[in-house]
């Protein structure tokens, strides 16, 4: 479910049950609220021209988007939230916005691990921090030892909708390529999406900005 309430809408909710329904009612609206709050929404979109489908995820946080942002850039911490990543590393700095990535996906028996080269593209405004995340496979010399991913379309886009509320809006569409059957890469999505999400809003939780030097 779509998260509408601003913060002081759901104060005067509290406010308003509280005076109907006690203490007791107070407490399990705020239950409510902090369930929705840590929940993720996963949505599949059919892509116009491949039968892959696209990924379309959000969650909400009390945290700052700039927190956020540390959080995701990250890259030594990635692994403890994305369950497949095998390992990845920044190949190339071009500026403090623009960098090449390299990501080896653990993929699931029969298939081989899965090669990622990546051209990463953050832009920052008063309210919005967008990552872009496009292939640049031809960067970078094929690995025999596995399947070079070269079409890749994702972002992140850190929205701060209140004070505190931000929202986190996260899409991605892949071509696995080699012979992955689409039903069976589709069907896998919005679980591990939805998992991995979840772990990432647990770290974003627990974060703070006195954790980073940057």
């Amino acid at each position: 479910m779509e998260y509408r309430l601003s913060i002081i809408s759901v104060y005067f909710l509290l406010v308003s049950t509280l005076w109907f329904s006690g203490c007791a009612n107070v407490q399990l609206q705020q239950k409510k609220v902090a369930e929705s709050m840590a929940s993720v929404q996963v949505d599949l979109k059919q892509h116009e021209q491949s039968d892959f489908k696209q990924v379309e995820a959000r969650f909400y946080t009390y945290k700052s988007k700039e927190l956020v942002f540390r959080v995701l850039s990250n890259i030594k911490q990635t692994s403890q939230w994305l369950q497949r990543l095998d390992s990845v590393e920044v190949l190339t700095v071009y500026n403090n916005q623009q960098y090449l990535l390299r990501t080896i996906i653990n993929s699931p028996w029969p298939f081989k691990n899965r090669e990622l080269i990546t051209c990463v593209n953050t832009s920052f405004e008063e309210t919005i921090i967008t990552i872009n995340i496009v292939s640049c496979s031809e960067q970078v010399a094929i690995n025999d030892l596995y399947v070079r991913v070269s079409q890749v379309e994702s972002s992140w886009v850190i929205k701060k909708r209140g004070d505190p509320l931000v929202e986190v809006n996260y899409k991605t569409w892949i071509d696995p390529a080699g012979n992955v059957p689409a039903f069976i890469f589709n069907n896998e999505l919005v679980d591990s999406t939805e998992r991995d999400l979840k772990k990432l809003n647990a770290i974003i939780d627990d974060a703070s900005l006195e954790q980073f030097s940057y």
